[in-house]
């Protein structure tokens, strides 16, 4: 399937799209690339944050320490 591109506007302020366009211009790239680069880099930043938070939450729901662990064990 090929790859279809959504059109919406952003909005960025004035010191912002300023920034963007002149890194654009140093780089000599288009602005949409550099956004979505950085929006693709973020975006992979979030998932790796979450997926960590999850496996710690995990982590501590699930581990015992030695005497948690035999507490209440009759092992004769």
């Amino acid at each position: 399937m090929p790859d279809k591109t959504l059109l919406k506007t952003v909005r960025f302020n004035r010191e912002t799209f300023e920034a963007l366009r002149q890194l654009a211009e140093n780089e000599e790239r288009p602005i949409d690339a550099l956004i979505s680069e950085a929006l693709d880099t973020w975006l992979e930043a979030k998932a790796q944050a979450l997926m960590e938070a999850e496996m710690e939450r995990e982590r501590r729901e699930s581990t015992f320490d030695y005497d948690e662990f035999w507490d209440g064990v009759d092992l004769d």
